[in-house]
């Protein structure tokens, strides 16, 4: 019997069903594709009403994705256009096919004639030579449309694998848009004039056995993921000989995000994992030879629904050894976290540019750490010689005779005497009342702390949330010297949580600036570098600064502050970062300046003014190299707090956008 059915808003179809005990039905009149069972029938139309508009995107990806993926060619010669994105392209590429012929050649031409010479392999089968020869001609005109467009891409021998699928499905007249789509978008990794991307991929698959299976990772440790590359470069093209399993395949991965093909790849290797713990670990290049080849037959079906339940499971973000931070923004794994269908062929050469540029200053970098490295003893002898002259002038110069030996022995007697509970200082805390409890007799000695006691710690500890916060707005309104207010109890507690806070702050509201900076990207990533920056930078200012302060105030002789006070005294000085944190983030530079060249203004007054007192202990002029040698390195962290973090609109920044314009 005939039934009339509605595909979207479309001219009624036809589903002819032959009778009521047969299983061979067609949608609908005209139908070219193979005979379909009733399910396949409903499933069919239902994809077809859903992809008239291409609005219900989430629907085409879980049927894609379903069972039997879309069915039949019939159907991806609709639904894939859609899925990439250049459905809407199509009739104007129909309308013109022989402009590209007049373009310049591409470099890699002669490399696609020898590789289509060499395709069509597995299938189509039963077909004449003439029309081998047919399709190997549109294969080449595909591949060379494509190059000869986007003159920036590189040829890899398994890129016409791929298009030969694409070729086979949507005809000579359609494949070109969705390859070059395919090309920039979801494959763009793989076309760079670096290998180094593509293999950046396959860092991501001790990741995903990690987390799916930590004892077969285990075993496979010693082998490198190369074994991979092959699958993974041509989306398994090149490895799967059946039509309707790799169109099917294609189904699956043209539908989700790129790092899904990496995915799926581990999942096969979790499938034999029985085979693979019959090799013993210490055999790496067998087990390389077994993974390299892919397993037949394969369970497509299975494969890919354990796919979508690892990548739910473990999705990229939290694969262990923060693998996935390690992966450069404009790779493809990241941008088509975000569907293609809303970027475009321009969106896709703006990112390759800057993966070029990228690579280039990667190689730039290693190509410096080999010269430094193949270098390294004439230019530590170089470095060491240079370090002797310097100060031997500077002896010479002073006419210190003797003093390295009683610099040594002054270094020695610095470090023999710290005592971080030394009671002769001016400033020190009062006794506690010997009558309290558990307190120490006056005629007895105080107790001995030690390194490893927690008592030594706790003295350094000895504040509560009022004397800290009294000790914030010392630092912000100065009244008093500050080490006065510190009254001989110097914490750690107030400097590590104001670097702390300084330092989340500093990665937060840097993190805005980028973004304002950089709102013409396709798809913003969160740039943890800035955290870690953020961290060495505060932390390394604010911890070893007043380690260098308390050893030059030794060296000269003078004991007028601890090293605890040098580290309250800096730690505390960075509560002004805080407010100029909070304001500096606002895309117009020269407030942002301002606004950091106050906060440095008070920050250093506020260091001047009592560090003054301290190095006036030593003679005037080294005080005076001392009190310079601090506002120095001060500006210096002005500087790095300006250009590594509010850099929007700064000539950093303007660096780099002038560089990705180019």
């Amino acid at each position: 019997m005939d039934e009339e059915r509605t595909v979207g808003r479309e001219a009624p179809v036809t589903a002819v069903r032959h009778s009521n005990d047969s299983p061979a039905l067609r949608p609908f009149p005209g139908w070219r594709g193979k005979m379909l069972s009733p399910a396949q029938v409903d499933k069919v139309l239902k994809i077809l009403d859903v992809s008239h508009d291409g609005q219900e995107m989430d629907e085409l990806i879980a049927m894609s994705t379903s069972k039997g993926g879309l069915v039949d060619d019939e159907v991806r010669i609709r639904v894939w256009p859609i899925l990439l994105g250049c459905h809407a392209k199509l009739r104007g590429d129909l309308t013109d096919r022989s402009r590209w012929r007049q373009l310049p050649r591409h470099k890699d031409e002669d490399q696609v004639e020898l590789d289509v010479n060499r395709s069509f392999v597995y299938y189509p089968k039963d077909e004449t030579d003439h029309q081998l020869d047919k399709r190997k001609r549109e294969l080449s005109d595909v591949i060379t449309k494509v190059l000869r467009e986007h003159p920036m891409l590189c040829y890899f021998q398994g890129f016409h694998d791929i298009v030969q699928v694409f070729l086979l499905v949507l005809g000579a007249e359609r494949a070109p848009a969705a390859v070059a789509r395919l090309s920039l978008l979801r494959i763009r990794d793989f076309m760079l004039p670096s290998l180094s991307p593509s293999l950046a991929h396959l860092n991501l698959l001790p990741a995903i056995l990690q987390a799916e299976d930590p004892k077969l990772c285990l075993h496979l440790s010693t082998t490198q993921p190369f074994f991979a590359l092959s699958a993974t470069l041509t989306l398994y093209a090149h490895d799967i000989q059946e039509y309707g399993d790799i169109a099917r395949l294609f189904d699956f991965l043209i539908a989700q995000p790129a790092v899904v093909a990496i995915y799926f790849f581990a999942i096969i290797v979790l499938s034999r994992r029985d085979e693979l713990f019959e090799i013993p670990a210490d055999e790496p290049e067998m087990l390389h030879s077994i993974l390299s080849k892919l397993p037949k037959p394969l369970d497509l079906e299975a494969l890919i629904a354990r796919t979508v339940q690892a990548y739910n499971k473990s999705p990229p973000a939290r694969l262990p050894n923060f693998v996935w931070w390690r992966v450069s923004p404009y790779s493809v794994l990241k941008t088509t976290q975000q569907p293609v269908r809303d970027q475009t062929v321009a969106d896709g050469e703006i990112l390759f540019a800057k993966q070029v540029k990228q690579l280039h200053r990667d190689e730039m970098r290693k190509r410096a750490l080999l010269q430094l490295w193949k270098y390294r003893r004439p230019f530590g002898s170089l470095g060491v010689a240079v370090l002797v002259g310097v100060l031997s002038f500077w002896l010479r110069k002073n006419g210190t005779d003797g003093v390295i030996d009683v610099g040594l022995w002054r270094i020695w007697n610095i470090f023999r005497g710290i005592d971080f509970n030394d009671q002769s200082n001016p400033r020190s805390k009062i006794p506690a009342d010997a009558s309290a409890p558990f307190s120490t007799a006056p005629n007895q000695p105080p107790s001995k702390r030690f390194l490893w006691t927690l008592s030594f710690y706790a003295q350094f500890f000895d504040v509560d949330t009022s004397e800290v916060l009294r000790r914030c707005r010392s630092a912000l309104y100065p009244s008093a010297p500050f080490l006065d207010i510190l009254d001989g109890n110097p914490d750690l507690y107030g400097p590590f949580w104001i670097a702390t806070t300084v330092v989340f702050i500093l990665f937060i509201t840097g993190t805005i600036s980028q973004y304002l900076s950089d709102n013409h990207d396709i798809h913003f990533e969160y740039n943890f570098t800035l955290l870690s920056g953020a961290a060495g930078l505060v932390y390394g200012y604010t911890g070893f600064v007043p380690i260098g302060l308390w050893a030059s105030l030794r060296w000269f002789g003078a004991e007028s502050a601890t090293l605890v006070e040098c580290w309250a005294l800096y730690g505390y000085a960075n509560v002004i970062w805080i407010p100029v944190a909070l304001i500096s983030w606002s895309p117009i530079s020269a407030l942002n300046y301002v606004f950091v060249g106050l906060g440095f203004a008070w920050s250093v007054v506020f260091l001047v003014r009592n560090l003054w007192p301290v190095v006036g202990a030593t003679d005037a002029k080294v005080s005076r190299v001392l009190v310079i040698a601090a506002v120095a390195l001060h500006a210096g962290l002005t500087i790095a707090i300006k250009f590594l973090f509010f850099a929007h609109g700064s000539p950093a920044n303007k660096k780099a956008g002038d560089a990705d314009g180019e």
